[in-house]
């Protein structure tokens, strides 16, 4: 019997309506080698039996007995499919069938470890790749660089199942996957250095409920009523990505790459976080709550994030003199950025 090229999975929660709509959109693609995987994260009752009417020989609905939240009910989803590469995407999303077509083809042809699909994706191709509508980035410092370990999105993330199941890496993430890390960001660091990846743009239309700017988000424990700064759960995730990647990447860019995460992770542990989930249903489904962030409390952020860091840099003998120096100017720089907003 001849092997499924391509499982779409699809993380599923109370989101029955959009999701039966955006199966049935894939299913207008009339070609045998792609199959379909629904993770339903103990939805209620409706959105359940919307997703029941799916199953045929083409669709596979599985139900988790009890909530497991979006981060593990997203690996759950992954692991579900059976073809020879993965691609996850959510309910709420709306798909381009022309670009899974495209996606098909260009999985049959070419031998890649993983990718992602999506907006981003645009930005990083050159002009020259754009035209063709996917760029192929080859193994090493360019594709290492470029999104090895960044937490994008997990839709749109694409994976070789014999890859994905290799998962010894994630020894060093400890239990960051309940509380936001993404998928890709636990696999694209090793297969960056070894495979090659595949970048292809706007495969989705995200739908993106957002606040006004000047909040952002807690996180919240559902078992007591401790919170804490979302961005505090961003910097670990950050230092967990530090302590991994550095294991495998090239030490002739490793100080580069440092610097560039030291660059990402304080953005979005600061002013990126203005911008926060606002649609209610959504907040409740991650456990986010919102209120006021003042400047003040983003340059107390940025300090605290910039001590851990630098702990985490002796930690894996990087404390280097020249490395401290381009991450004080990087810190400098977001400093001003916040201060103008006093």
């Amino acid at each position: 019997m001849e092997s499924t090229l391509l499982s779409i999975c699809i993380s599923s929660y109370n989101h029955g309506s959009k999701c039966v709509q955006l199966v049935k959109k894939i299913l207008s693609i009339k070609d045998k080698r792609y199959n379909i995987f629904i993770c339903d994260d103990n939805s209620d009752e409706e959105t359940i039996l919307k997703l029941k009417t799916l199953m045929d020989h083409q669709v596979t609905v599985i139900f988790n007995k009890r909530n497991v939240g979006p981060c593990q009910n997203w690996y759950r989803t992954i692991d579900s499919g059976n073809g020879k590469y993965i691609l996850h995407i959510l309910d709420r999303d709306d798909v381009q069938v022309k670009y899974l077509k495209m996606i098909m083809d260009i999985l049959e042809k070419n031998s890649v470890g993983a990718g992602y699909c999506g907006r981003s994706s645009a930005i990083l191709m050159k002009e020259t790749e754009k035209k063709t509508g996917y760029a192929i980035c080859g193994k090493g410092r360019e594709a290492f660089l470029t999104l090895g370990g960044v937490p994008v999105h997990p839709t749109g993330f694409v994976v070789e199942k014999k890859i994905w199941k290799q998962d010894n890496y994630k020894k060093f993430f400890y239990d960051t996957d309940k509380y936001g890390i993404y998928p890709h960001s636990y696999v694209l660091g090793i297969i960056a250095v070894k495979r090659d990846l595949l970048f292809s743009p706007v495969l989705f239309y995200q739908h993106i409920y957002r606040s006004d700017n000047k909040r952002s988000g807690f996180y919240k424990r559902s078992n007591n009523s401790n919170y804490w700064w979302l961005p505090r759960n961003i910097i670990k995730a950050y230092n967990c990505l530090i302590l991994y990647l550095v294991r495998v990447i090239d030490d002739s860019y490793k100080g580069e790459f440092i610097c560039k995460k030291f660059s990402d992770g304080l953005d979005r542990a600061t002013l990126v976080y203005r911008n926060v989930v606002g649609n209610q249903q959504e907040m409740e489904r991650y456990g986010l709550q919102i209120d006021y962030i003042s400047p003040w409390e983003l340059l107390i952020i940025s300090i605290k994030y910039k001590m851990i860091f630098t702990h985490i840099l002796k930690k894996i003998g990087m404390n280097k003199k020249d490395i401290r120096k381009k991450l004080d100017n990087i810190w400098r720089q977001k400093i001003v950025e916040i201060i103008k907003e006093l």
